[in-house]
């Protein structure tokens, strides 16, 4: 995934002590993952957008980063319902 390379980023500027550049990386894997995230979901993709937020979710809770879990919970929340109403029409 294009969002792990952001990750590896993040980690390594914060293991070198370089606060902005980890601050930076960590605002692109953020951005990478809700964007992602968004996309699948356009497309319909529910199963891959489902285990994408799972992944979110775990990088939000391991990094502390509330933006993101925030977002992975709306677009998990976006997914029930989608499932929902298909569930409705069939």
């Amino acid at each position: 995934m294009a969002c792990e390379r952001w990750e590896r980023l993040m980690q390594a500027a914060e293991k070198a002590g370089n606060k902005e550049k980890a601050l930076e990386f960590r605002e692109k894997f953020v951005e990478c993952i809700v964007y992602t995230v968004q996309s699948l979901v356009s497309a319909k993709r529910l199963d891959e957008a489902e285990e994408l937020v799972k992944r979110g979710l775990e990088a939000a809770k391991a990094y502390g980063i509330e933006e993101l879990g925030f977002h992975m919970e709306l677009n998990r929340k976006r997914i029930e319902a989608i499932r929902a109403a298909r569930a409705q029409t069939r």
